[in-house]
C-alpha cells in the first residue's frame, strides 16, 4: 500500500534509507548482475543496469512514499544551463587530469588492466560503437545519476550542510566503483561525483547531470574504444599534463560555474 499524495508531498529519504538502498543494490549486482554478465556478456550488463539499478531506485521512491520531484528533480535545463554545464564539466575534467596524475604517484596505474579494458571496449565498427555508447555511457549515466545525485544527494542534504553533502556523495560514488583492480580510479571518480552533485544543487536538474555524465562517459569511451584516438591520449608522461591545461581548465570551470549560477538564478526568479 503506497502513501497518499498529501503524505508524499515534500517527503525525501533520509541517509539511513539511502544507505540501505546502496547496500541492496550492491548485493543485487554481486548476486545477480555478475551472473548475468557471465552468461550474456555485454547484454547481461545492460540488463543488470536496468533490473538491479534503475528499477530498485524507482521502486524505492514509489514504495517508500517519497516525493519524486524532490528525490529525483526532473526540471529540464535551459540551453544556457546545458552550455554552462558542459563548460563546467570540461574544465573540471581537465583539472581531473592533474588529480589523476598526482594520485598515480602514490597508486600506480595498472597498465595491463587498462590494456585489457581497451581490448574489451574497442569499437571496430560504427554499430559496435553505438552499442558501447548505450551499454557503457547512456545507461550508466541515467542509472547512477538517479541513485547518487537523486536519492543519495537528497538524503544527505537532509542531515548535512550542502558542501559536505556534495563531498560525501562524491566519496560514496568513488567508493561504489572500487574493485581491487580500480583503486587508481578513486580520486577522479569521486571528483566527477562531486562535480555532478554541484550541478544538481545549483540547477535543481537531474536531467542536466545525466546529460553531463553521459558526455563524460562517451568521451572516455571514445578515447578507449577508437584505436587511433586512444594511441594519442593514453600517456600523460612522467611530468604530468601540460601546465596550460591547468590554466585552461580553471578558466572553463569558473566560467561554466558562473553561467550555471546566473542562468539558474534567472530561471528561479522568473518562476
Amino acid at each position: 500500500m503506497t502513501a497518499s499524495t498529501s503524505e508524499v508531498a515534500g517527503r525525501v529519504p533520509g541517509p539511513g534509507a539511502a544507505g540501505v538502498l546502496l547496500v541492496v543494490i550492491a548485493l543485487l549486482f554481486v548476486l545477480g548482475g555478475l551472473p548475468l554478465q557471465l552468461l550474456f556478456g555485454e547484454a547481461g550488463l545492460l540488463l543488470a543496469q536496468i533490473v538491479f539499478l534503475i528499477l530498485p531506485v524507482l521502486v524505492f521512491v514509489r514504495r517508500g512514499g517519497f516525493d519524486p520531484t524532490l528525490t529525483l528533480p526532473p526540471r529540464m535545463p535551459s540551453g544556457a544551463e546545458v552550455g554552462g554545464g558542459i563548460l563546467f564539466l570540461l574544465g573540471g575534467l581537465q583539472l581531473a587530469l592533474f588529480l589523476t596524475w598526482l594520485q598515480s604517484l602514490v597508486v600506480p596505474v595498472p597498465v595491463e588492466y587498462l590494456e585489457a579494458m581497451s581490448s574489451v571496449l574497442e569499437a571496430d565498427s560504427f554499430g559496435r560503437y553505438l552499442w558501447l555508447l548505450l551499454v557503457a555511457a547512456l545507461l550508466p549515466a541515467i542509472a547512477e545519476e538517479a541513485l547518487f545525485r537523486g536519492v543519495v544527494l537528497s538524503a544527505f542534504r537532509q542531515k548535512l550542510p550542502t558542501v559536505w553533502a556534495v563531498i560525501a556523495v562524491g566519496l560514496v560514488f568513488g567508493i561504489f566503483h572500487l574493485t581491487p583492480q580500480t583503486a587508481f580510479r578513486l580520486v577522479p571518480t569521486a571528483w566527477l561525483g562531486i562535480l555532478l552533485a554541484w550541478v544538481v544543487v545549483i540547477s535543481g536538474s537531474l536531467p542536466l547531470a545525466m546529460l553531463l555524465h553521459f558526455l563524460n562517459n562517451a568521451t572516455v569511451l571514445t578515447l578507449t574504444a577508437i584505436p587511433a584516438v586512444r594511441d594519442q591520449s593514453t600517456d600523460l608522461g612522467e611530468q604530468g599534463p601540460p601546465f596550460q591545461l591547468l590554466l585552461i581548465g580553471t578558466i572553463l570551470f569558473a566560467f561554466g560555474l558562473s553561467v550555471l549560477l546566473h542562468r539558474t538564478r534567472e530561471v528561479t526568479e522568473s518562476g
